[in-house]
C-alpha cells in the first residue's frame, strides 16, 4: 500500500494516506479565539493532505490555554471558522476539527473567575502552565461532580454542531496527551469511585458517551478519536494500557466510528506497540502518527500497521508535503521560536516547491 494511494476514511474518499496531525499554532484572535484571516491562508496551503484534523479546539469557556489558541463555543469562533473551511474545500481539501478541554491542564489565571480547573480527581499534572503572569506550575484541579458530567458531555455536542455549522467535514474527539478525556481513561489520573472511575469500563464511560453525542451530529462516519497510550510526561499513565484500549478500540468498532488516531511513533519497540491489537478489535481506519518520515510511513503502510500515517512538525515548515514526499525533495526546516510566536512569519510563509 502506498501513502499516495486514495483511501477510504469513514464515509469519506480521501485523495491520499497522507494526514496533517492536529498543531496547536496559536495564531488565531487573542481576545475572541476565533481563527483570523491568516489561518485560512495556513490551512488552504496544506490542503493537498488526504486530510487534515485541525489544532485541537476548546469546547468551552472553561477550558483556555495559551493566547491565541482557538475555540469553537461561540457563534464568532463559528464565523472564523467557516472561512477556514471554505478555503480548505476551495483547494480540493477534507478537515476535520479535534474537539477538546483542558481539564487539570488549564490555569486558575487563565479560567472565567479564577476558577481551579477541573478533573475525575484531584491530582495536580506535573509541569507548567503559561499564564498572563508567565509560566506557574500546574494546580491542584477539583474534582468535577457526578452531576457535572452530563454538562461536560454536552459541551463536546454543542461543539460538534458548531463545527458542522462551520463546514467541517467530520470532528476527531482529543482523547489524548493528558487532557480532559484522558484523564478520565486512565487510573494514573482517574481514581473516582462512582460509575465514572475504578474498572476499565467506568473510566471508558466518558469518552464513549461523548463519541455517542457526536454520532447523533455528525454521524459515525464522520467521528475520529485520537489517543496516546505511551504519553507520561504530565504524570498521566495506567497501570495496564493494553487492557484500556482494548476496550476502547471495541467499544468504537461497536458504534462504527470512521478512524482511531493512534499516537505510538515508529521509536517503540515491537513488542510494546498496541497497534497490531488494535487494528484486531477496530475495524475502520487506524491512522498513526508519531514523528514519522518519509520512510518510516512507508513503512508502517507496508507492513499493515496503518490504513494512514500522521505528519505534523514536517507539515508546519512544508505546505506543500504531500508533493515533497512524492518527488523525495528536500524538506524545510520548522523554526521551533515560531511555533508559538503569533503573526505570519513561521506560520504562512514557508516557501513551496518551485514549478518543475
Amino acid at each position: 500500500m502506498s501513502i499516495f494511494q486514495p483511501g477510504e476514511l469513514g464515509s469519506l474518499a480521501l485523495a491520499n494516506r497522507i494526514v496533517m496531525a492536529p498543531l496547536g499554532r496559536a495564531r488565531s484572535d487573542v481576545r475572541s479565539r476565533s481563527p483570523l484571516p491568516r489561518v485560512a491562508t495556513y490551512y488552504s496551503q496544506r490542503a493537498s493532505a488526504g486530510l487534515i484534523v485541525s489544532e485541537a479546539t476548546h469546547v468551552s469557556p472553561n477550558s483556555v490555554s495559551r493566547p491565541g489558541g482557538s475555540a469553537i463555543h461561540s457563534a464568532e469562533q463559528v464565523e472564523g471558522w467557516k472561512a477556514v473551511t471554505a478555503a480548505v474545500h476551495a483547494a480540493g481539501g477534507r478537515i476535520f476539527q479535534q474537539l477538546f478541554h483542558l481539564g487539570r491542564k488549564a490555569h486558575p489565571a487563565c479560567l472565567p473567575g479564577n476558577a481551579l480547573p477541573i478533573a475525575p480527581s484531584a491530582i495536580a499534572a506535573k509541569g507548567e502552565a503559561e499564564t498572563p503572569e508567565g509560566v506557574k506550575p500546574f494546580p491542584v484541579p477539583r474534582a468535577v461532580e457526578r452531576a457535572e458530567i452530563p454538562a461536560l458531555v454536552e459541551e463536546f455536542r454543542q461543539a460538534a454542531r458548531n463545527a458542522l455549522l462551520a463546514g467541517f467535514d467530520g470532528v476527531e474527539i482529543h482523547a489524548a496527551n493528558g487532557y480532559l478525556v484522558d484523564q478520565f481513561l486512565r487510573d494514573g489520573s482517574n481514581r473516582r469511585r462512582d460509575d465514572y472511575g475504578g474498572s476499565v469500563p467506568n473510566r471508558a464511560r466518558f469518552l464513549l458517551e461523548i463519541v455517542d453525542a457526536l454520532i447523533g451530529v455528525f454521524g459515525p462516519g464522520r467521528i475520529g478519536v485520537r489517543i496516546s497510550p505511551h504519553f507520561t510526561l504530565d504524570g498521566i499513565g495506567d497501570s495496564d494500557p493494553a487492557a484500556l484500549y482494548a476496550h476502547v478500540a471495541e467499544q468504537l468498532q461497536a458504534r462504527g466510528i470512521a478512524y482511531l488516531h493512534l499516537i505510538e511513533p515508529d521509536s517503540i519497540e515491537p513488542a510494546r506497540r498496541l497497534a497490531p491489537r488494535l487494528r484486531q478489535l477496530f475495524r475502520g481506519a487506524l491512522i498513526l502518527a508519531g514523528e514519522f518520515d518519509r520512510a518510516s510511513a512507508i513503512r508502517a503502510l507496508g507492513q499493515g500497521r496503518a490504513d494512514f500515517v500522521a505528519f505534523g512538525r514536517l507539515f508546519i515548515a512544508n505546505p506543500d508535503l504531500v508533493e515533497r514526499l512524492r518527488r523525495e525533495a528536500p524538506l524545510n526546516t520548522p523554526g521551533e521560536a515560531t511555533f508559538y510566536s503569533g503573526g505570519d512569519h513561521g506560520y504562512i510563509n514557508y516557501p513551496f516547491l518551485a514549478a518543475h
